[in-house]
């Protein structure tokens, strides 16, 4: 099946092909890390981010990065056409290097101030995975054993991002004071902004229901990078989606446009143009 699909962000969480982008660290000196084709690509063992003396191999990158990649496409169903596979491997590789530079950073300091973690915290981090993988199906086991790294490499993951947890806990949460008031104002205004963006996709819809052309459409008002492409998805497959996706794509008529559906990336309309 063919889909052609656009996508009007609810957040303002940037877009790379439907998945969200980091941003860079202070306080380190990370190497651009560009794309490389095989024969191209440095030595194993070459730096490519150093921070506060521990270094970052090529090796050590590409392996989370693709850990990174591989960890999308199975859990958030990210489709990366073929032609763009090169961009999203160099995507991922940023990613890798500034979760590196963020992890170092905030585990020296970990260490500074001499926080450790106590049996009573793994087991609450260990109950509070365990209930972020109920939407998976997936138990804590399944977690280290089926994650994008080893499983070594998972608990050792697990354990640093719980150190991290705990020194954000100390030294920011507990600290940090925001009224009921600025909570309620916060919802109120993320509420009325979702409202636009629905009504505004609303509009769309019927231009397009009233014969403006999809792909036209999705050139000029898309946030997903397949606006590029006119919002063409190319062919899809069962288990290439989002469930929410995924559903209505594949109860549409060749032709026919789907209702306004959100998801977390946002809102989304999608069209199938052939079945095969």
């Amino acid at each position: 099946m063919r889909i052609t699909t656009f996508l009007v962000s609810a957040t303002l969480t940037g877009a790379f092909l439907c998945c969200g982008c980091g941003k860079k660290r202070e306080g380190a000196a990370p190497a651009p890390a560009p794309a490389a084709s095989p024969d191209q690509a440095p030595a194993p063992e070459h730096v490519v981010a150093m921070v506060n003396g521990t270094p970052l191999t090529w090796a050590e990158m590409e392996r989370r990065a693709m850990g990174f990649l591989k960890d999308d496409i199975e859990t958030n169903h990210l489709i990366v056409p073929t032609n763009r596979m090169d961009e999203a491997k160099d995507h991922f590789r940023r990613k890798s290097v500034n979760a590196f530079v963020f992890k170092t950073l905030m585990l020296d300091e970990a260490t500074r101030q001499k926080i450790t973690l106590s049996g009573a915290d793994r087991n609450a981090g260990l109950r509070n995975l365990a209930k972020t993988l109920q939407a998976r199906n997936w138990t804590t086991n399944d977690f280290f054993l089926k994650g994008p790294m080893d499983e070594a490499t998972m608990r050792r993951e697990f354990e640093d991002g719980m150190i991290i947890d705990k020194l954000l806990k100390l030294n920011v949460r507990n600290k940090l004071k925001i009224s009921d008031k600025e909570i309620a104002e916060a919802v109120a205004v993320l509420q009325a902004t979702n409202e636009m963006k629905r009504a505004r996709m609303e509009e769309i819809r019927k231009q397009a229901l009233a014969g403006a052309d999809f792909g036209d459409i999705a050139r000029a008002v898309s946030d997903c990078p397949s606006s590029a492409k006119n919002g063409d998805l190319g062919e899809v497959k069962k288990g290439q989606l989002m469930k929410q996706l995924e559903d209505a794509a594949f109860a549409l008529k060749v032709g026919e446009i789907s209702p306004v559906i959100q998801t977390r990336f946002g809102f989304h309309l999608l069209k199938v143009t052939s079945r095969t």
